[in-house]
């Protein structure tokens, strides 16, 4: 089996466990699956049986992903089949195909690592929501309960959410102006920091 490295350490990528199983052993693989809409979450148990002479083995490998409000990742499209890879590469680890100190396939690991790095959202992205809060309708009291809220997201989906939510309720040019509202980033900062 072709190893990948990722992050110094070896894994196993999926496709080569199942190269391995067709080429030495009877088997056959099911896959059952549940979904948990109240969380857009799909659980799937991936059953491998292999039969070696005249006795037969079972194995089994969970794994789940959550579907991604994000048109640009796998999983807005494709977390059933995410899930279905992963317990199916779980389920192989269990029978001790392509493991060498870990069970997580090469394309678990890789999942991992760039879930971590898309869902990171930057200070540049809370401050941009910073500026757009100060253009709302919302109350001074709910300015700074939101801008508490603001500060605290971490994940690309809380981000795209309250960039809707602000979008949605920006004041209108014309009513600035006769409102004589005017914002800059420096008022923001200085706000944020007797927040805090």
């Amino acid at each position: 089996m072709k190893p990948v490295t990722i992050k110094g350490k070896q894994h196993i990528p999926v496709s080569e466990r199942l190269k391995f199983l067709a080429d030495n052993f009877q088997y056959s693989i099911q896959s059952s699956y549940e979904y948990y809409p109240e969380r857009k979450m799909w659980v799937v148990k991936a059953t491998l049986r292999i039969q070696k002479g005249e006795e037969s083995f079972t194995y089994t490998g969970l794994a789940q992903e959550i579907e991604s409000a994000n048109y640009k990742e796998v999983n807005f499209t494709s977390a059933l089949e995410n899930a279905e890879t992963s317990a199916v590469g779980r389920a192989c680890a269990m029978a001790g195909i392509g493991i060498d100190g870990g069970i997580a396939s090469a394309d678990e690991v890789n999942k991992a690592i760039q879930r971590a790095e898309v869902d990171e959202v930057g200070d540049d992205k809370r401050m941009y929501l910073l500026t757009l809060l100060e253009n709302t309708t919302y109350e001074e009291r709910q300015k700074e309960q939101l801008a508490m809220r603001i500060d605290a997201i971490k994940f690309e989906s809380d981000y795209d959410k309250a960039l809707l939510n602000l979008q949605a309720n920006q004041i209108e040019d014309k009513d600035r102006i006769a409102m004589g509202l005017n914002y800059s980033q420096t008022d923001i900062k200085k706000t944020l920091k007797n927040l805090k």
